[in-house]
């Protein structure tokens, strides 16, 4: 859309909030990425600069026809005048409509923590769980307490302050305009008096709609903020593997450069090594013959690999293998560097070559590749840290880090990482 940052649009459309999730936690992850994309477009000082524009073009143009029926319509003073209205309605017309469209996603951002179960479904009319219920209450408190003052910080402050103005505006303009009515009414008033009559009406509808326009904007905005209103957006058809959750705008991941075909069997990784045997396969075969083959120990899983390293995994269930992966829209290593895996991510906001993943026994190292965007970690005491491009950070459990619209982390499968680290969240 005409004046929305490119980092922006992909958290624009219904679809990136409704889709089927993976959990309570996971969408929490995916609307601070949102709104850490939507609010400074929303609160930018170029679309302020234009509405400025726009206004004054009305305002000019609401002078210039007073002053041409102050001239009895001699001169060309009428139809500039009116050109003027035409173009500052026009781009006005422009700048609400995007405004209108960052408005309405970021209230449906806000409000969908209220329209997810903690499993991930959409809530309907059946009495909520009390994990949900706990979620819920957590979220609205914090979006609440945060955003008691969001009308008088940045970046909503400079719109605040202009819908003060215009208002204080259009009281002057309508004063001086029912003031000067009589005399702008009568039969023998001269044309000066009715021109400077018309400037003020029409000024005064210029700086009313203005003021209207962006206080509805800022208006929905903070009562989605508040949880003043309920999330009204229906959710989409669910997809065909309603686990599996791709990262918003990240296509296909592919590792090695392509993926294979749906059931299609494929060789190990060379890291992987010669396929190792499950223990209680190994010790069914060492058993003397007619014995019973031992029992599994608690919480081990025959077909599960012995561990290499802490699972890591991506935002669509995928798992990183151990060895060094490189992950990026078309990550290639340097000349000089040995890498086990590369992971393609199809994210106009990644880099070519925008993370290093290093899963060693024990640990996980992430580098930023000095990627352009650049990498955050959302650490499990739920503080956050940017990464500075060619220093080593070393991940936890349930640590993650935020590439683009993919997020990484390092836990269980079975653990809700996601919400783990936004549980209370640093500077929100």
């Amino acid at each position: 859309m005409l004046l929305t940052p490119t980092t922006a649009r992909p958290w624009l459309g219904p679809d990136s909030r409704n889709r089927p999730w993976p959990g309570h936690g996971a969408m929490m992850v995916r609307r601070r990425e949102a709104l850490d994309a939507l609010y400074p477009a929303f609160g930018s000082w170029a679309r302020l600069g234009l509405g400025a524009l726009a206004w004054a073009l009305g305002t000019g143009g609401a002078v210039l026809v007073g002053r041409g029926v102050a001239e009895g319509g001699d001169g060309p003073a009428s139809a500039v005048g009116i050109g003027l209205l035409l173009v500052g309605t026009v781009l006005g017309g422009v700048i609400v409509a995007t405004g209108s469209a960052l408005a309405r996603a970021i209230a449906g951002w806000w409000t969908l923590t209220t329209a997810v179960r903690a499993d991930g479904g959409r809530v309907d009319a059946t009495p909520s769980d009390p994990d949900t219920r706990r979620l819920h209450d957590d979220a609205v408190a914090r979006d609440r307490s945060t955003g008691r003052a969001e009308l008088w910080r940045p970046p909503l402050l400079p719109r605040t302050l202009a819908v003060l103005l215009l208002a204080a505006g259009v009281v002057v303009l309508v004063v001086q305009a029912v003031l000067g009515y009589g005399e702008a009414a009568t039969p023998y008033a001269a044309d000066d008096v009715r021109g400077a009559w018309l400037t003020q009406v029409v000024a005064a509808v210029v700086c009313l709609l203005t003021a209207l326009l962006t206080a509805s904007g800022l208006r929905r905005v903070h009562r989605a903020r508040m949880h003043r209103v309920a999330h009204d957006e229906p959710a989409t058809p669910s997809s065909d593997v309603a686990a599996l959750t791709p990262a918003l705008g990240s296509g296909a991941i592919v590792a090695g450069g392509t993926l294979p075909p749906p059931g299609a069997v494929t060789a190990p990784p060379a890291w992987a090594g010669p396929p190792s045997v499950a223990p209680t396969e190994a010790a069914a075969e060492a058993a003397p013959a007619g014995a019973s083959a031992p029992e599994p120990a608690a919480g081990t899983s025959a077909a599960r690999r012995a561990p290499a390293g802490p699972l890591v995994r991506l935002s669509d269930g995928r798992e990183l293998g151990p060895g060094v992966t490189l992950v990026g829209r078309a990550p290639r290593p340097r000349p000089d560097e040995r890498v086990d895996a590369l992971l393609a991510v199809a994210d106009e906001r990644v880099s070519k070559t925008h993370l290093t993943v290093r899963v060693e026994a024990g640990r996980v190292v992430v580098v930023d590749r000095g990627s352009t965007n650049g990498t955050v970690a959302y650490l499990s005491d739920g503080t956050t840290r940017e990464l500075s491009p060619g220093e080593p950070h070393e991940l936890g459990d349930g640590d993650a880090v935020v590439v683009g619209s993919t997020t990484v982390t390092v836990g269980e499968a079975g653990d809700d990482v996601e919400h783990t680290v936004l549980r209370h969240p640093a500077g929100s």
